[in-house]
């Protein structure tokens, strides 16, 4: 897969639901195909956080207010891919927010990203932190503890 080249409307997703500290874990994830390259072209991970503004006391989003958030989804799922500046390897949901997980390009700002984000979706809380990681261990670990 060339990251660079695909679109999340596209991508085979997988999903995975779970129990974690009592309350339910929602995973979804791209189905990719690691390799050398890739992991070279990417190496830093980035997480973008959205905490919801409505949420069940399960601590997942309200079904009325997800429904809104298509647009929102669909600009971060594509915000790094559509410019080949990263790749999406994991969105989780959990505890009233959605962590969205990439793994992106070096140069990429995080500040940038989030002011840009912000201003398109000023009634969505949205924060991010970034580390590096060149060997994916990140990811690595999730599927290894996760089982995905």
């Amino acid at each position: 897969m060339n990251p660079s080249d695909s679109s999340s409307a596209e991508t085979d997703w997988a999903t995975l639901t779970q129990e974690y500290e009592g309350f339910p874990l929602y995973l979804r994830f791209p189905r990719l195909v690691e390799n050398e390259a890739i992991q070279a072209r990417f190496p830093v991970v980035l997480v973008l956080t959205h905490t919801f503004n409505f949420r069940q006391f399960g601590r997942a989003s309200e079904p009325t207010y997800n429904d809104t958030l298509g647009e929102f989804n669909s600009a971060i799922l594509t915000h790094f891919e559509r410019d080949g500046l990263g790749l999406m390897v994991l969105v989780e949901t959990f505890g009233g927010r959605r962590n969205y997980y990439f793994y992106v390009q070096p140069a990429v700002d995080l500040a940038s990203v989030l002011q840009s984000l912000r201003a398109r979706f000023p009634a969505c809380a949205l924060t991010g932190r970034r580390k590096e990681d060149p060997t994916w261990q990140f990811i690595r670990q999730c599927r290894s503890e996760l089982g995905f």
